[in-house]
């Protein structure tokens, strides 16, 4: 009886060790990676120049906060960012009632530089010389380094009829002798992945 019982627990301990079959399944993983490219105007999206006094005519308006705009680029992509004015002048408000004839003066009165004010890093993260507007398309930033928008957060400090700055016109804003109006153009910032 003994060995019956030793016989009987060896065969079940053999079905249950050889019984077993391993089986396989297969689980798909898949990981969707959204390009995210996202630029705020955060503050100064309006910026007006009032020139009301000989000494703005002679020796133009500098920077201030009033005349700065802070952007900032949320980027999951290392990007550059681009600068340029929609138009060839500033045109005043009657230009085009006037059929295009009305009052005009040259972009390079407003000259602006970027200062990094959240830290990025990447080649080139600030402009720090004074730059004439223009419509040629400027890459002032290039090469920003993918980030957060805290850290990727830019000021674009702008000024007007200020001569000393090399790039920008040469004359006063009273040596030019420009009529009394108020001009506009539009500035565009363009974000361009890399």
């Amino acid at each position: 009886m003994k060995k019956m019982i030793i016989g009987v627990a060896m065969l079940l301990f053999a079905n249950v060790g050889f019984g077993q079959i391993s089986d396989n399944a297969v689980i798909p993983v898949s990981v969707t990676l959204n390009s995210i490219l996202r630029l705020t105007v955060v503050s100064g999206g309006n910026i007006q120049f009032v020139v009301n006094t000989i000494d703005d005519y002679t020796t133009g308006i500098a920077n201030s906060p009033r005349y700065t705009t802070r952007f900032n680029v949320a980027s999951s992509r290392n990007f550059n960012v681009l600068l340029y004015s929609e138009s060839a002048a500033f045109y005043g408000m009657n230009y085009e009632s006037a059929g295009g004839t009305g009052n005009q003066m040259p972009l390079n009165n407003v000259g602006y530089l970027i200062d990094n004010v959240g830290g990025a890093t990447g080649t080139t993260v600030s402009v720090a010389t004074v730059t004439g507007l223009s419509t040629a398309t400027a890459a002032v930033l290039s090469a920003v380094d993918a980030g957060s928008s805290t850290v990727n957060t830019f000021d674009i400090k702008w000024e007007l009829g200020t001569v000393a700055n090399a790039s920008m016109n040469a004359q006063t804003l009273l040596e030019q002798s420009l009529a009394s109006d108020t001009y506009v153009t539009n500035v565009f910032i363009n974000v361009v992945p890399i």
